[in-house]
C-alpha cells in the first residue's frame, strides 16, 4: 500500500504545477494553499517555516557549486531586501533563503531564474543539486575536469517530468578529483575520478558507487566495480535512477524509500546485473589496481596554486554556512576586480572559493575577504564546522543549531590550540542534515531536563572516517545540555592535544585511549552531569521530507 506522500503525488500529477498554486496564493491569500499544495511546494524549492505562517525557506540549485558574480549579487540583493540580510550555504553546494513571504515567492523565483539560477527540484522526491569538486578544471591532481559532466547530468534531470516522482530524495555527486571532496561515500549515486591504461594509453573516467546515505540509518556507498567514460555518465545514471524509480516496494514505507535500502536488499552484484540489462551491454570492470584515497581533509580553505600557470584559487570559511549580503557583494566584487569575473564556487562544507586569481592579486583578495569576516586564517574548528538549519526554521529539528554552533566555535578557538584539521558536524535531529555521522566529532540534537526544565541537549559522537576504510562515528555520551557543550568539547580537545603521540590524528587517539577516557574528559572527570536526572525521551522525529509542511 502506498504511503501518504505517494497518495499526494498521485493526486497532484505534474509536481511543477504547484507554481500555479503559489501564484494564486499571492493574490488570494495563504489559506488558498491546500495541504497537497504545501507538500508539493518542495518541488519548486519551497519549505514552510517552522514558526511563521505564510513564510517559506527557498533553496536554489547550483550544479557543482558553480556561482557567477551576477548570481551572487542577486542572492545578496534578495537577502538584503527580503531575508533579513543573510543566506545559508548548504552541504549540497547551494543557497537557502529564508523569510520568503508567500506573496513574494514567485517574484523571487523569477528574479533568480533571470540570472540562471533554478529552484526546480531543489527539494522533493527528485534528483537534488548535483554536487562535485569545487575546483574542477583547476585542481592540479584531478583525474579529469568533471564540472561539465556534472552540469550535463543536472541539466538532464532539471524539470524532467519523467524523473520528477521518485520514491524519495535522490542525491548525486560527480567528481574527477583525487581527494573525494564531494563526499561520494554518503551519496545515493557517485561517480569518482579514476584512470585505466588501454593499449598503453592512460584513459580518465569514473568509478561508480551506489547506495550511500545518512538520516536515521546510515550506509556507506558501495563500488559497483565498474569503470565508465565521461560520455556515458548521463546514460548510466539515468538507468540507475529508473531501476529505483520503477521498484514499487520502495514506495510503500516512507522511511524505507531510499536507494540505499535497495542496494542493501539486492546487493551490488544483483544491482549491476540489472543495470547492465537495462543498458543492453556489459559495463567495463574497474581497474584491478584502483585505490580509494585516505581520509584527507577536503575543505580547500587557503591559497592554492592551480594547474594553470600563475593562477590561484582562494578558499574562505563561512562560519556555520551563514553568509551576509555584505559578504556576498564583497566576494562578487573581488571576483570581478581581481579574478576572472566568472568563477565563484560553493563547497559541501558550506564554504566558498574564488578561482583564477593571478598571483599579483592574491593579497588584495585576502585583504578584501578579511575585511568582511571571511579571513582564510581560521582556527581548524571554525573552518571545519558544518551545521543544519535547526529549530530557527526547520519543522523537523529538535534543537537550535546555528547560534549554538557559532558559540561553540568562538569559545573553542580562543581556548584550544589546534594545528590540524578536524571535522565538527552539529545537527539538530537524527535526520542528519549536517551529516554528524561522518564527523571526527558529531553532535546530534536531543532534549534533557535541567532544574525541572526541558532544554536543548546534544549526543556526542566520535570517530567518523571517510575515504579508505570509511566508517561512521559512534556515540560516547548522550544528552549533554547545549549550554555545556563548548566546555565539554574544550576538555575533550585539550585532552587530545596534551595526550596524543607525535602527529597522531584525532580518530587514532580516540581509538587508542578508549571510550571510557573520552567520557571522563567530556564529563570533566566526574560522573555524567545528569546521571541522576529524570530522563526526557527524544521526540519522535519523522524522516525528513515526509508530509510535513
Amino acid at each position: 500500500m502506498a504511503n501518504t506522500a505517494e497518495l499526494i503525488k498521485q493526486r497532484y500529477g505534474n509536481p511543477f504545477d504547484v507554481l500555479k498554486a503559489v501564484e494564486r496564493a499571492a493574490a488570494q491569500g495563504y489559506e488558498s494553499l491546500s495541504e497537497d499544495d504545501l507538500f508539493m511546494c518542495k518541488w519548486i524549492g519551497l519549505y514552510t517555516h517552522r514558526h511563521e505562517k505564510g513564510y517559506f525557506m527557498l533553496r536554489t540549485k547550483q550544479p557543482n557549486g558553480f556561482v557567477t558574480p551576477e548570481q551572487l549579487d542577486t542572492v545578496a540583493e534578495i537577502a538584503a531586501a527580503k531575508n533579513k540580510g543573510y543566506a545559508d550555504v548548504t552541504t549540497r553546494q547551494d543557497f537557502q533563503l529564508h523569510w520568503i513571504h508567500h506573496t513574494q515567492a514567485v517574484e523571487i523565483i523569477r528574479q533568480l531564474e533571470a540570472v540562471g539560477i533554478s529552484t526546480l527540484g531543489a527539494c522533493g522526491d527528485i534528483a537534488r543539486n548535483v554536487v562535485g569538486c569545487p575546483v574542477a578544471g583547476v585542481d592540479r591532481e584531478e583525474f579529469l575536469d568533471a564540472g561539465p559532466v556534472a552540469k550535463q547530468v543536472s541539466d538532464f534531470f532539471l524539470g524532467n517530468p519523467a524523473y520528477a516522482n521518485l520514491p524519495r530524495k535522490y542525491k548525486i555527486s560527480i567528481s574527477g578529483c583525487a581527494t573525494w571532496c564531494s563526499q561520494p561515500e554518503i551519496q545515493c549515486v557517485a561517480l569518482v575520478g579514476a584512470a585505466r591504461t588501454v593499449e598503453g594509453r592512460r584513459e580518465a573516467g569514473f568509478d561508480v558507487r551506489v547506495g550511500g546515505g545518512l538520516s536515521t540509518q546510515p550506509f556507506i556507498s558501495q563500488r559497483l566495480g565498474a569503470f565508465i567514460r565521461p560520455e556515458a555518465a548521463v546514460e548510466v545514471i539515468r538507468h540507475i535512477t529508473e531501476i529505483w524509480r520503477d521498484a514499487p516496494e520502495y514506495r510503500e514505507k516512507r522511511h524505507h524509500a531510499r536507494i540505499k535500502y535497495l542496494i542493501h536488499d539486492w546487493g551490488v552484484a544483483t544491482f549491476r546485473q540489472a543495470l547492465e540489462e537495462r543498458l543492453g551491454r556489459r559495463l567495463d570492470d574497474a581497474p584491478a589496481d584502483y585505490q580509494e584515497p585516505p581520509d584527507a581533509y577536503r575543505d580547500h580553505v587557503g591559497v592554492h596554486a592551480q594547474q594553470q600557470d600563475g593562477l590561484f584559487y582562494i578558499g574562505a570559511p563561512v562560519l556555520v554556512g551563514r553568509i551576509t549580503s555584505e559578504q556576498m557583494k564583497k566576494v562578487a566584487d573581488l571576483c570581478r576586480r581581481y579574478g576572472d569575473g566568472k568563477a565563484i564556487r560553493l563547497t559541501v562544507r558550506q564554504n566558498l572559493l574564488l578561482l583564477n586569481v593571478p598571483e599579483a592579486n592574491v593579497e588584495q583578495v585576502l585583504g578584501g575577504l578579511s575585511a568582511v569576516g571571511l579571513s582564510i586564517n581560521a582556527h581548524p574548528v571554525r573552518r571545519s564546522v558544518v551545521t543544519c538549519t535547526g529549530t530557527e526554521f526547520c519543522k523537523l529539528a529538535i534543537t537550535e543549531t546555528k547560534a549554538r554552533s557559532r558559540q561553540i566555535v568562538e569559545y573553542l578557538e580562543k581556548r584550544v590550540p589546534l594545528d590540524e584539521p578536524l571535522r565538527l558536524h552539529i545537527t539538530g535531529c537524527p535526520n542528519a542534515c549536517a551529516q554528524h555521522q561522518i564527523g571526527h566529532i558529531g553532535l546530534m540534537g536531543s532534549k534533557t531536563k535541567v532544574d525541572g526544565q526541558v532544554v536543548d541537549a546534544y549526543d556526542v559522537f566520535v570517530g567518523g572516517r571517510l575515504g579508505r576504510g570509511a566508517a561512521f562515528n559512534h556515540a560516547v555520551l548522550r544528552k549533554i545540555p547545549a549550554t555545556e557543550c563548548a566546555k565539554r568539547l574544550e576538555s575533550l580537545l585539550l585532552g587530545y592535544t596534551r595526550g596524543r603521540k607525535i602527529r597522531e590524528p584525532f580518530n587514532d587517539w580516540c581509538a587508542r585511549v578508549g571510550d571510557a577516557e573520552l567520557v571522563r574528559l567530556l564529563s570533566d572527570g566526574n560522573a555524567h552531569p545528569l546521571a541522576d536526572a529524570e530522563d526526557v525521551p527524544v521526540p519522535r522525529v519523522p524522516e525528513s521530507d515526509g508530509p510535513v509542511y
